[in-house]
């Protein structure tokens, strides 16, 4: 985590730091990383940069859990506007992220980079690896009234698979922007067959 020393500097300062950290961040992985081009970027000196960073490390976790937040509260306040209603959060998140109007929602556009040019390494050991898939802060919010079984081990199965659909949602619209209508339709279709399911009502299995 930063030091205090960094959540003291003006602003201005700071937000000039971490642009040029994201900048940094989202041109080259992470192993390549450089602390010269960033303090280069930023207009500081280099024994400024450990006052306020340990190491590139722990630049990389602070950024990740920043953006991690972000996510969270994004989809925290989702729930709460419905309800606690899980299935219905990839449509909605889908028209944050992805906007009527085509504009893509800034913070996504630097995790798909990040994603994009660090394929195959683990996100997840740079956030600490939280227990349950789907957070507590958006575990309280659920209702699980709305789930066919009341428990934190399903609402974290749904909560995966609905990430999912959000997921594939935001590949297919990046791949082809003019296709977000279609894609947002068949968003619709996907959360229905998770809502409830893809077989016909009363199906039983070995029927057919």
């Amino acid at each position: 985590m930063p030091t205090a020393t960094f959540f003291r500097l003006p602003e201005e300062k700071r937000k000039r730091l971490i642009d040029a950290c994201w900048s940094e961040l989202t041109r080259v992985r992470f192993t390549d990383v450089s602390i010269n081009r960033i303090i280069t970027q930023a207009h500081i000196p280099r024994g400024s940069f450990y006052q306020y960073f340990s190491d590139k490390e722990d630049l990389i976790r602070y950024l990740l859990e920043d953006l991690q937040e972000y996510f969270v509260s994004l989809l925290r306040g989702i729930l709460v506007e419905t309800r606690g209603d899980l299935f219905a959060m990839p449509l909605m998140a889908y028209d944050h992220f992805i906007g009527h109007q085509g504009r893509t929602d800034p913070m996504l556009s630097l995790f798909i980079k990040l994603l994009h040019l660090n394929q195959g390494m683990d996100l997840q050991s740079f956030m600490g690896g939280p227990k349950h898939f789907l957070p507590d802060p958006l575990w309280e919010t659920v209702d699980p009234a709305k789930l066919r079984q009341n428990s934190r081990a399903y609402a974290d199965q749904v909560f995966h698979l609905a990430c999912a659909v959000l997921a594939f949602a935001v590949v297919e619209t990046f791949q082809d922007p003019t296709q977000t209508a279609q894609v947002r339709e068949m968003t619709k279709m996907r959360t229905d067959l998770l809502r409830y399911g893809g077989a016909p009502e009363g199906y039983k299995e070995g029927t057919l």
